[in-house]
């Protein structure tokens, strides 16, 4: 064991029993070998629809089921997702933290408690598009020679598109919502979280930086350094986005993560300064009465009464201003 690998191993093992101090374990108590895990970071999510309908899934029972409540503090919640999971036909487990932590590490800590080799990252506001789903994936785990990760999409097929999400559906259908064909030529970048199958050993080897906080980029971050060492595999086995956002809450997203994507570009400086995203917010930095344009963007996002293409753009640009200032 090399020195990088044994300081590697002292930080798993430190992270597993941090956590393990403020974290409560529940099972169904059913056997089973399972092919897959499907593993749920929420918080404060109720992802009992998301268990029900995996629980009709054709190859439910070849695939086991962990919920990481990552510091939701609510009984009731707890009790109703236990009321879901005993009703799932393979195994399922329930891992409740005293902690929010953050999206990064509730991965991490699920890859720390899953027992089998290939884990299934499901978003908690997501629905499988079709009955064969599961089915899918566990065929994708036969064809592959070895550890890998593979990314199945996402769409909005089963959204509910409403006044005040329709800013985010329009922009999730024109950077995020991409055939298998598409991200196949940057696979490492069209990394998307909310829907990926992964083998322990890529987990292992290349965990989440829990350097990234809140929203966004730690996924872009993971998918770059995993296509460094692992094949990256996407196919067309989509899931839906349900929790779209109203226009607030995305242009408080996008104008609270600047520091995540500035981190992003100190880490993969070649595959950040390509993006159209970067080139726009590096023109910007030197943008007099740069926060007047930003009010200006933010307006014309917010404007109801606009046409979603013009909105869209204005929401690039209130982004992209909002980047130029810690890149």
């Amino acid at each position: 064991m090399t020195g990088q690998d044994a300081m590697r191993a002292a930080g798993e093992h430190t992270r597993k029993a941090d956590a393990v101090k403020g974290e409560a374990h529940w099972s169904n108590g059913k056997p089973g070998n399972s092919a897959i895990t499907v593993c749920v970071p929420c918080y404060r999510d109720d992802v009992s629809a998301l268990v029900a309908n995996l629980s009709q899934a054709e190859g439910a029972a070849r695939a086991a089921v962990l919920i990481y409540d990552d510091g939701s503090a609510d009984p009731q919640l707890t009790a109703r997702l236990k009321t879901f999971l005993e009703a799932y036909p393979g195994p399922a487990r329930l891992v409740t933290a005293s902690d929010n932590q953050g999206r990064a590490h509730a991965r991490n800590r699920l890859h720390d408690v899953c027992e089998s080799d290939w884990i299934l990252f499901l978003d908690a506001d997501m629905k499988p598009d079709d009955a064969r789903f599961l089915a899918r994936y566990l065929a994708a785990v036969e064809e592959c020679e070895g550890p890998a990760l593979i990314a199945g999409g996402f769409s909005l097929q089963h959204a509910e598109v409403s006044a005040q999400t329709r800013l985010h559906a329009a922009q999730s259908l024109a950077s995020e919502c991409l055939d298998a064909v598409a991200r196949r030529k940057e696979p490492g970048r069209y990394v998307f979280t909310s829907n990926i199958l992964v083998h322990r050993r890529v987990l292992s080897e290349v965990p989440f930086d829990d350097g990234f906080k809140g929203w966004g980029w730690e996924d872009v971050d993971w998918g770059l350094n995993v296509a460094k060492a692992y094949p990256v595999h996407h196919i067309d086995n989509t899931a839906t986005h349900l929790g779209l956002d109203e226009t607030d809450t995305l242009l408080r997203k996008f104008g609270s993560s600047a520091q995540n994507f500035a981190r992003l570009a100190r880490r993969h400086p070649d595959a950040v300064q390509s993006m159209p995203l970067y080139q726009i917010a590096h023109k910007f930095r030197n943008l007099p009465a740069r926060t007047l344009f930003m009010g200006l963007a933010r307006f014309g996002a917010r404007s109801a009464t606009l046409p979603d293409g013009l909105r869209l753009a204005c929401l690039k640009t209130y982004r992209a201003l909002a980047y130029s200032r810690e890149i």
